[in-house]
């Protein structure tokens, strides 16, 4: 199949043209929508009609999936499917309605961490509900030296933010979910198994300390890191539409969610994401 790549910005991302992700890629072209993912490290496919089984067989063929702690917010008969939701029914979230408020990384609190996140859009509002995303190979590559010397070979602790004290969501983990999900360390700074690429692993949401170190020294370097990440030239902002799918790289991407309308009762932002498998950082 024949498809074109189009850049969305100089940072990362790039939108592919004339896939219809409905129906099964050939060989060939699986192994150019792969080498897309690596190069641009966010993919945007538009105007897609998916049924959850075609968004999971699709994942899947970037290797097994994985799964959210909060196994309540998933859909009904697909498991492998976590719904983003901003929907109620009988008053309750019917999935999580504020996923991503902070930068970060889907799953970086697990031992074995994501490859990849697939989220498409079914319902998007006006205004509001963007993603941002940054590109963390360029993030570590324009970290200042003194920073840069302070993480190098450093191992940070990773917690999931709905597991932590001082996270704050409207729908958090229970207690059985808690258990499954106990703090893990990582290096703080990544290499990428396929590029060989060094990138910065650490970030807002998810990372609580850096090993070893003094806490009010910790601190002060993980705030430096994360005010290098939220505000470096290296971000790429996705503006929703009904039918997107988008598929970033986990390895060398964060993410975040803008939720400043989320407590608007006509705000409706209704996703349903699947995340691939990956491996232990290194």
């Amino acid at each position: 199949m024949i498809f074109e790549i189009r850049p969305l910005c100089d940072a990362l991302g790039a939108e592919i043209i004339g896939l219809d992700l409905s129906a099964p890629l050939d060989d060939a072209t699986f192994t150019n929508v792969h080498q897309a993912h690596l190069d641009h490290l966010v993919l945007v496919f538009r105007d897609q009609r998916l049924e959850p089984g075609r968004q999971i067989d699709f994942s899947r063929r970037f290797g097994p999936l994985d799964h959210h702690p909060s196994d309540d917010a998933v859909l009904p008969d697909f498991p492998d499917v976590l719904v983003l939701s901003t929907k109620r029914e009988n008053g309750k979230y019917i999935g999580l309605p504020d996923a991503g408020p902070m930068w970060h990384s889907d799953l970086a609190y697990r031992k074995q961490t994501a490859l990849g996140t697939m989220l498409y859009a079914l319902e998007t509002p006006d205004v509001g509900g963007d993603t941002r995303f940054a590109n963390m190979y360029k993030a570590y590559d324009t970290l200042p030296k003194h920073l840069k010397d302070a993480v190098e070979g450093r191992r940070a602790v990773f917690l999931d933010g709905r597991n932590s004290a001082n996270r704050s969501f409207k729908r958090t983990l229970n207690k059985a979910q808690q258990d499954k999900t106990p703090a893990v360390a990582h290096p703080f700074i990544r290499t990428h198994p396929e590029t060989g690429r060094k990138s910065i692993f650490a970030s807002a949401q998810h990372t609580i300390a850096i090993e070893g170190m003094a806490e009010s020294e910790s601190a002060e370097i993980l705030s430096a890191v994360f005010a290098h990440v939220a505000g470096g030239d290296f971000i790429y902002t996705h503006k929703w539409r009904v039918g997107d799918l988008t598929f970033w790289d986990n390895r060398c991407v964060q993410h975040i969610a803008d939720l400043s309308r989320i407590d608007d009762p006509t705000y409706i932002r209704h996703m349903h994401r699947t995340t691939i498998e990956g491996d232990a950082p290194f």
